[in-house]
């Protein structure tokens, strides 16, 4: 196939499916550009400062916000379900981990926004963690989701990988290889 014609083919894709692919190439060219550092596997180890426990992230390019397991939710003064108007509220919620750790954690509800997902379309609470990835701390906007039927209780989305990370599916970081 020739230049033209895959250029052509690209201004045929929807705007959002090319702000996908400008992100993703952006993103792998800034982790290539870092000398390699910036690669890193589908699936990272990382830790939740706020709550003191390890998860397995799985990295997700299709993702714009990060999102974690979160349940028994609560809202100091505010409402249910998930309502705009809690934005600036204090709210509590217990994460856990594939391992079953949990951790209570407390919080200001940074915005509360729609997510699309591939069934439905639902409000969710965003709150700012830190996300610790070998020894160097990221302020991540995440989404509050009850994960506990995924295999993935932490999802990271380009929100993260923004930081000039690439996705390098060769990788495997769980087994160090």
């Amino acid at each position: 196939m020739t230049a033209s014609r895959r250029l052509s083919r690209l201004r045929s894709l929807p705007k959002r499916s090319l702000a996908i692919v400008a992100c993703t190439v952006a993103g792998v060219l800034a982790g290539y550009l870092l000398g390699g550092s910036g690669r890193v596997a589908a699936r990272e180890p990382v830790s939740i400062a706020e709550a003191g426990i390890g998860f397995t992230a799985r990295l997700d390019t299709g993702a714009t916000i990060s999102s974690i397991n979160a349940h028994e939710i609560e809202v100091i003064g505010g409402s249910s379900p998930a309502d705009s108007g809690d934005t600036g509220k204090l709210i509590r919620f217990t994460v856990e981990n594939a391992e079953g750790e949990k951790a209570r954690v407390e919080t200001t509800i940074e915005q509360v926004r729609g997510i699309r997902t591939s069934d439905c379309h639902e409000l969710r609470y965003h709150v700012y963690l830190t996300v610790v990835h070998e020894g160097t701390r990221y302020k991540l906007l995440m989404n509050l989701n009850d994960r506990s039927e995924s295999k993935d209780k932490l999802l990271l989305g380009r929100n993260w990988l923004q930081h000039g990370f690439a996705v390098d599916i060769t990788k495997d970081a769980l087994n160090k290889s």
